[in-house]
């Protein structure tokens, strides 16, 4: 048996410097801001987005989930999605969504931790969401993200 021939120079595949594996962030704006129009409406369990939530976010989002799902609630659909990179371990995008005839617009950030996005906000303001308070941190302080954040909240960090 021959060795395989190698790929024409324009065929061989590099990979891409600095940027983890799987979906964009802004996809992940995208399904994130998707998924939660149709939690709130009773479609789907919170818990789909566990995978895509900082874990003060998943209990901010809980706490706003109405105890009975609303039928009357139009799911809506995401229109566009703008996002931009303050750093190479965050990104925040304005998600506008049409739901019935009302357009309104989510602010999602997502940060990375271990290599995987994980949105640590998603705020809209029309639809009641308020933001998520994070700590101010002093410039000597040792660089925490929203995953330490969480951890201090929960008495596993200090503060």
């Amino acid at each position: 048996m021959s060795a395989p021939a190698a790929l024409p120079a324009r065929a061989r595949v590099r990979p891409l410097e600095g940027r983890p594996p799987g979906p964009a962030p802004d996809r992940l704006a995208h399904l994130l801001v998707q998924v939660w129009l149709e939690v709130r409406a009773g479609r789907r369990p919170l818990s789909q987005l566990d995978p895509l939530l900082a874990p003060a976010a998943r209990r901010r989002l809980a706490a706003q989930l109405l105890p009975r799902p609303d039928p009357t609630i139009p799911v809506g659909r995401v229109q566009r999605i703008r996002s931009y990179a303050p750093t190479r371990d965050a990104c925040e995008a304005s998600v506008v969504v049409r739901q019935g005839a009302r357009t309104t617009a989510f602010a999602v950030r997502l940060e990375r931790h271990r290599g995987v996005w994980r949105a640590v906000e998603l705020t809209a303001p029309e639809a009641g969401l308020a933001p998520l308070p994070t700590a101010s941190l002093g410039r000597d302080a040792p660089l925490r993200d929203a995953f330490d954040e969480a951890a201090a909240e929960a008495g596993e960090l200090d503060p």
